[in-house]
């Protein structure tokens, strides 16, 4: 498993260092370091050894990162960190890191500012011990916490930084993390104009080659954003066939030199996924099943693709999904989102309803996370929902796991959205506008037309009027459940998986 292993033993995960051993380099701390370490890391993107020593001081990055419109310039910010501050971290654009840095006196480990590289801490250990996986960590100090254990079993995932045994923890998104202390140096960059963001995404895209670069494009409109904001080589779509998903997509499959289609479901097993999964998602949530296999099954079809462009959650911030909620109260907001400006709910009601499942003392550990994690943050209810959800709750906890994790087993993982500028400026948007609809032609502004025009699965277009997208979306989400040909492989799968049952 690709990541950083800190007074720890990798081999614990035989499957998953199976998996990554034939892409994958491993480099051992060198004797300089106070800490027995090392890591697997993708060397496509390093033309040097991602070490760098400045006097005193010892820097070792797992992942990429760019900074100063450069890609892993570590010389550059290792030398900004010991003359400035960590501060300078803050002025990352965007990455999927963990870096280590040892000074005279201490040895602290870096998260990238919205913890997309997730890892783990021992904090009942008096030295720093940290790896990708919980697995790796476990020893018999650390007990099973018997409310995770229930919330995992409700929810499929955990939050904030909790695993299921105590004294194991994620790191914090965007802090400095030592044995006895902890700092966040993540601060909210200005917020731009939402119609400028179309040029963003097509510079950060431009860095890497057109030929090393893959985005699986689907039928929403986070992927084809990315789609309609760079330039691909390789282009794939899993859905079933004559499904929606496949023929909207399909629609855009002269955008790329190579396209794939093919259905989620029909690709063999990859013969130790399971094994695989119960490492990495080891007490911390329950994987989504054939991920992994569909994702292998990628790379080795497209064997020049290094660079996997994802639309991670770029849904919830052209549409505001993150304030939404199941059941029937959730449904008659779908349908009549303007409820959401006359009501203006709170924080607290919109958790409750999103976590109606916990029980009241789990649903108190919940918000105790919520507060501390968002009290001191300027802004609105809506917006520390969607932040929370984002690197606290389902996003960072569940969701990251398909992309940033199990993806970047094989591929160097880029997700847009999670970039700074772009993530700062959707995060501080009017969410209440948002979850009507009303920011999507603002964002599509600078699009071209032939992107803005074709339906979305929902039915409707970034064009759409917004006041017709709910009852449109309605009849389209009723298809999906009744008409098995209208079916993408989300609601396929989920069949799948009740038919086991």
């Amino acid at each position: 498993m690709r990541g950083m292993y800190i007074n720890c033993d990798k081999e614990r995960l035989p499957s998953s260092l199976y998996l990554t051993k034939n892409n994958s380099r491993i480099f051992d701390f060198p004797q300089a370091c106070r800490v027995t370490g090392c890591i697997v890391y993708d060397e496509e993107n390093w033309s040097q050894l991602p070490y760098e020593q400045i006097e005193h001081n010892i820097f070792i990055m797992s992942g990429w990162f760019i900074y100063k419109e450069q890609l892993n310039p570590l010389t550059l910010l290792a030398n900004d960190i010991v003359a400035q501050g960590i501060d300078v971290l803050n002025n990352v654009l965007t990455g999927v890191f963990t870096l280590f840095w040892q000074n005279e006196h201490e040895e602290f480990v870096f998260t990238d500012p919205l913890g997309l590289s997730t890892h783990f801490i021992d904090k009942l250990s008096t030295q720093l011990r940290v790896a990708p996986s919980v697995k790796v960590l476990k020893n018999d100090s650390h007990h099973l916490n018997h409310d995770m254990q229930c919330i995992l079993n409700k929810k499929n995932h955990l939050f904030g930084n909790y695993t299921l045994f105590d004294g194991l923890q994620r790191l914090t998104p965007g802090s400095c993390v030592g044995v006895m202390s902890e700092r966040s140096y993540f601060v909210f960059h200005e917020a731009k104009p939402l119609d400028s963001l179309a040029d963003a995404v097509k510079k950060l895209t431009s860095l890497w080659q057109e030929n090393s670069k893959i985005l699986p494009i689907s039928s929403g409109l986070d992927s084809r954003y990315l789609l309609a904001n760079g330039t691909y080589k390789y282009g794939f779509t899993y859905g079933p066939d004559h499904s929606p998903e496949r023929e909207i997509a399909a629609s855009f499959s002269e955008d790329f030199k190579t396209y794939l289609a093919f259905d989620y479901s029909e690709q063999p097993l990859h013969e130790q996924e399971q094994a695989i999964l119960d490492e990495m998602a080891f007490g911390t949530l329950n994987p989504i099943p054939r991920l992994l296999t569909n994702y292998s099954f990628v790379a080795q079809h497209f064997e020049q693709a290094k660079i996997f462009f994802d639309g991670y959650l770029g849904d919830l911030f052209q549409r505001g999904t993150y304030i939404n909620f199941k059941g029937k109260r959730g449904e008659v907001l779908k349908l009549f989102p303007f409820i959401y400006s006359v009501i203006n709910f709170k924080a607290k009601t919109l958790m409750r309803l999103r976590y109606k499942e916990l029980t009241d003392k789990e649903f108190t550990i919940l918000w105790q996370d919520f507060v501390q994690r968002t009290d001191s943050l300027a802004l609105t209810d809506y917006q520390k929902v969607t932040y929370y959800e984002f690197l606290y709750g389902r996003g960072g906890r569940y969701t990251i796991f398909g992309s940033n994790i199990l993806a970047a087993q094989f591929f160097t993982v880029v997700s847009p959205f999670a970039a700074r500028g772009i993530f700062d400026s959707f995060i501080q948007q009017d969410y209440a506008k948002a979850v009507r609809y009303r920011a999507l032609k603002k964002i599509w502004r600078k699009v071209a037309v032939k992107y803005k025009k074709i339906k979305v699965e929902s039915g409707y277009t970034p064009l759409s009027n917004p006041v017709t997208i709910p009852s449109i979306q309605l009849i389209y989400r009723l298809m999906f459940h009744f008409i098995p040909s209208r079916a993408n492989y989300g609601v396929k799968s989920k069949r799948m998986e009740n038919n086991k049952k």
